[in-house]
């Protein structure tokens, strides 16, 4: 063997036992899952925690309305039909919903706000399906305006709850005084979320509730 041949060999020895064994899949594959899990899950928790405690909630956001700091869960208060059976959003379709809070009669004012929310549902098109508007007054509507509002506003709830505990629902938030009328936006999951009066516009409202259908779960 000559020695340009011999040197050549041992290279290639040497390049075969300095070659790194292949790391075992299976392992890799675990940490990938892991890394795709960690990605997709420390977001939502980091969002879930601003969103539910206002903790790391940023002053400028792309909303329209306003912030409810922290969010209530509707829950806690007692919502009558106009049948006076409870209501129970829980065990009812998730939707979204605007809790549209009003005077005695709903009139003037509150009237135009119901008309705001109502134009909004109508331009959502096929996702109307997915909110649903609630009226609610510190006690029953006379039999007259409930006709009247109802003929004006066929998909309206008409709902009552004691206005002074619906204050003290709100007492820890950051809305502890809220103006009437005013229109919750409530979540999914129950939470009223957000606050509009007539300060804001029907395009607004919109953009909004556009963004927050277009991220959120359909049943």
């Amino acid at each position: 063997m000559t020695e340009q041949t011999q040197i050549e060999s041992d290279v290639q020895t040497d390049s075969r036992q300095e070659s790194p064994s292949p790391a075992p899949r299976g392992g890799l594959s675990r940490l990938a899952g892991m890394s795709v899990v960690a990605s997709v899950a420390l977001p939502m928790l980091a969002a879930y925690i601003i969103f539910y405690t206002g903790v790391g909630m940023p002053t400028d956001t792309v909303n329209q309305g306003e912030l409810l700091t922290p969010a209530q869960d509707l829950a806690e208060i007692d919502l009558l039909a106009d049948d006076g059976n409870a209501v129970d959003l829980a065990t009812q379709e998730p939707k979204w919903r605007y809790l549209i809070v009003g005077g005695e009669n709903c009139a003037g004012e509150c009237e135009k706000l119901l008309y705001t929310t109502r134009q909004v549902h109508i331009r959502l098109g096929e996702k109307s399906r997915r909110v649903e508007r609630l009226l609610v007054t510190g006690a029953p509507l006379t039999e007259l305006r409930h006709r009247d509002l109802a003929d004006q506003h066929p998909k309206l709830r008409f709902t009552t709850t004691d206005q002074q505990k619906l204050d003290e629902w709100l007492a820890d938030s950051d809305h502890a005084e809220l103006k009437r009328p005013s229109a919750l936006l409530v979540d999914q999951q129950g939470y009223a979320m957000m606050v509009y009066d007539n300060t804001h516009n029907g395009n607004q409202l919109l953009k909004d509730i556009k963004r927050l259908l277009k991220y959120s779960y359909e049943k």
